[in-house]
């Protein structure tokens, strides 16, 4: 998008209710909604990712434009697509499907993925483990899993559910993203607990160039996410 506007400001309307303003015209989503922003932290955000110094704006790279627009155009008519979106990611979660070989990588994958088993199994406070499998062919967790995860995803807020929605599809584990929501420390490491295998394969294989860039990217856009969580939380 080239750039068309000169100014841009946060406009707060009331306590905790900013818009933003470029220009004098009020920011709206993607399908022409007013962007009402409930957290100053957020407008902030928000204010620095239109407020680039260059002339050509690329939206899809405004994490929390794209996080708040989605709220708003499309979790809040149709939140129940996103829950069944997320929790489709319970029978092929990443963290439950393990290596068989060689016994290092077995090794790495118990000692990271197994504490977050042990956090969301207390989470949910479920009776029967969630199960690990050693191989590709698909598994199918226990049914109490599949309802108390869906029973804690429908206390969310609409916010809380793009980005729970974000985190999941990046690293292909809903038991990791409940944990980051869930504010524990590992979120610090999402990326590297998320993208595990890959990066213990460059590490004995060596890096490649493209492959590293992307991961990169990925780690980048992982931690704006999770720093969007934090704002909202503050």
């Amino acid at each position: 998008m080239k750039k068309f506007w000169k100014t841009v400001q946060v406009k707060e309307n009331s306590i905790n209710s900013y818009e933003i303003l470029l220009d004098d015209n009020i920011l709206k989503t993607p399908l022409k909604k007013k962007l009402i922003i409930s957290n100053a932290k957020i407008a902030e955000e928000i204010y620095k990712e239109w407020n680039q110094d260059t002339n050509l704006i690329n939206t899809d790279d405004m994490i929390f434009y794209g996080i708040i627009s989605t709220s708003i155009d499309k979790i809040y008519i149709n939140r129940k697509l996103y829950i069944d979106d997320v929790l489709n990611f319970v029978d092929t979660d990443l963290i439950c499907y393990r290596a068989n070989k060689p016994i290092d990588l077995v090794q790495w994958q118990s000692k990271n993925w197994d504490p977050i088993i042990s956090k969301v199994e207390k989470y949910i406070n479920i009776n029967n483990k969630i199960n690990i499998f050693k191989g590709i062919m698909p598994l199918r967790q226990d049914k109490e899993i599949h309802l108390k995860i869906t029973l804690l995803l429908t206390k969310f807020s609409d916010l809380e559910i793009a980005i729970l929605h974000r985190i999941t599809n990046i690293t292909g584990s809903i038991f990791l993203t409940l944990c980051i929501l869930k504010n524990d420390k590992i979120k610090k490491n999402a990326f590297e607990l998320s993208y595990l295998d890959e990066l213990w394969q460059a590490e004995n294989w060596g890096y490649e160039e493209e492959a590293s860039k992307n991961r990169e990217n990925i780690n980048n856009e992982l931690n704006r996410i999770i720093y969007f969580l934090d704002c909202l939380r503050q």
